[in-house]
């Protein structure tokens, strides 16, 4: 067979993810490009679905398995199987409007307010066509960087940053989910957006049910390869940020309730878009706290996305905390707390200083050496969770960490970790040493033993096993895996989809 010119082929190689954490020896790293960038096109889109199709036929007749990935962003190894075929979507970016034309008939929304997107389109690219003067168009949500694409975003459901909406999975009106044999756009049968002429146009069968929508959105990747996204956006909007140095006292409340009444925080009486807080276990005495708030953007604003924003403070500590103890490791505590200091300081936008979504969460560069865990938990529980990890960091006090909570609404795929109504976003972040992936390990065990409702970032550093999901989803893991069967009833292609990671945690039936 020739070899096709739109999809590059590297054999045993090392596969690297953004953070550099995660090194795996693959058998075949496959990179898949559309016939021209500079011109979608449902013809296109045709034509780059079958040829994901036959690398997907490939891999079968190979008995090899198959996993798809983005930026390779995610801090755990969920995208990669040792030995495995890895196919990189992140040059598929193709972004459209949607037409009049392509509604269904009972879709109460506007065209303008749908964007559909491939796979491989980074939410920096989506936030750019989106905010323009012309378009008006925002995100409701998006993470604390734009260098994800969308469908390694939603692969491993992320949970964005917005305290009154769910994770970036509940923008989602439609995707279109590739097999060996099955080319389908799902929507949910209680929301249809899009008519059949549209799924047409792109060459798949219409599916409207809600169980395979919402297991669809949060696949892990073991469902097929995601192609394309269709997201809901929200009118322009713009946020302005400050950072408070809070007494755990004050804003105790704030953070078990979302009531920000007598809260410290710089408009108690304004509701925030986003809160969060940090705290260094060392000094629990402080609590940093940073909150923006929302208001509509002008009709004539026009972003400027080279702008440095420093717009979330905090992000840089645990590279700074790593550059600074790789020099003077034995000053590591020390190092730590004057670090946070530094970067931690009490600040606030002016009046005049306000952003889009898409200037506000901007790129973030590799973190070398760097680890990150989050547990979602119910926001009542978040100063018993707090006091749970300080007292298992007293035990592990050498690792370099940080203590972060954000806030998000249930979320609704099947296996979206944000799961409580609201849930609270606990991380632990810092430096990638044995002392902190201890740390990590006992907060997790230290929870299970204390009857902690809890669920872990996919994405993230884990400690993730098959009782620990099953105690975490319960019978969502049934439905989930029954939705699974549904779309994949061949069993040599739900292995291929599969992974060792995911044999283990019971999502492989």
């Amino acid at each position: 067979m020739p070899a096709d010119p739109f999809v590059s082929e590297k054999n045993d190689v090392k596969w690297v993810n953004h953070h550099e954490n995660v090194k795996v020896g693959i058998a075949k790293r496959l990179t898949i490009n559309n016939e021209s960038p500079t011109q979608p096109s449902m013809a296109g889109m045709r034509a780059t679905a079958s040829r994901i199709q036959t690398i997907i036929n490939r891999a079968l007749k190979a008995n090899v398995r198959l996993r798809a990935c983005g930026s390779r962003w995610s801090f755990s190894n969920i995208p990669v199987v040792e030995k495995g075929w890895i196919l990189e979507t992140s040059q598929i970016d193709w972004r459209f409007n949607v037409g009049l034309g392509d509604l269904d008939a009972g879709y109460a929304g506007t065209a303008e307010e749908l964007v559909f997107v491939q796979a491989g389109a980074k939410i920096s690219r989506i936030n750019e066509m989106l905010e323009t003067p012309q378009r008006r168009r925002a995100l409701r949500t998006s993470g604390a960087s734009n260098g994800q694409t969308i469908g390694g975003a939603l692969g491993t459901g992320i949970h964005g940053s917005a305290i009154d909406v769910g994770g970036l999975e509940s923008q989602v009106a439609g995707i279109q989910l590739l097999t060996a044999k099955q080319n389908l756009w799902i929507e949910r049968a209680s929301a249809p957006t899009l008519n059949a002429a549209f799924a047409a146009k792109l060459g798949a069968t219409l599916v409207r049910d809600d169980a395979k929508f919402e297991a669809a959105i949060v696949s892990l990747g073991a469902l097929g390869i995601v192609h394309s996204v269709l997201l809901k956006t929200t009118g322009r909007y713009l946020l302005n940020s400050s950072l408070s140095h809070i007494p755990p006292g004050q804003i105790a409340r704030a953070m078990n309730t979302l009531d920000f009444t007598g809260s410290g925080i710089p408009d108690p009486t304004r509701r925030p878009y986003f809160f969060q807080t940090i705290i260094d276990p060392r000094r629990p005495d402080i609590v940093y706290t940073t909150v923006r708030y929302k208001e509509a953007c002008p009709p004539d604003y026009v972003p400027n996305y080279n702008q440095v924003t420093a717009s979330e403070p905090g992000t840089n500590v645990p590279r700074m905390i790593a550059t600074a103890t790789q020099t003077i490791p034995g000053l590591r505590d020390l190092v730590v707390s004057k670090l946070m200091a530094i970067e931690l300081r009490v600040r606030a936008d002016t009046p005049a200083e306000w952003s889009t979504p898409g200037e506000e969460y901007t790129f973030t560069s590799a973190r070398e050496g760097v680890a990150s865990c989050g547990f979602a938990i119910p926001i009542a529980q978040v100063t018993r969770a707090l006091d749970i990890a300080r007292a298992a960091f007293l035990e592990h006090s050498s690792a370099p960490v940080v203590f972060t909570c954000r806030y998000a609404q249930k979320s609704p795929g099947i296996l979206s970790f944000i799961r409580f109504d609201p849930t609270c976003i606990f991380d632990i972040d810092g430096v990638d040493t044995k002392a902190t992936h201890k740390l990590i390990k006992l907060v997790a065990e230290r929870f299970d033993a204390a009857g902690m409702p809890y669920t872990m970032h996919w994405g993230k550093t884990n400690h993730l096993t098959k009782a620990r999901v099953r105690a975490n989803y319960g019978g969502a893991v049934d439905r989930w895996n029954l939705v699974r069967k549904q779309l994949l009833p061949d069993a040599a292609e739900r292995k291929m989809f599969s992974s060792p990671f995911l044999d283990g945690l019971g999502l492989n039936a």
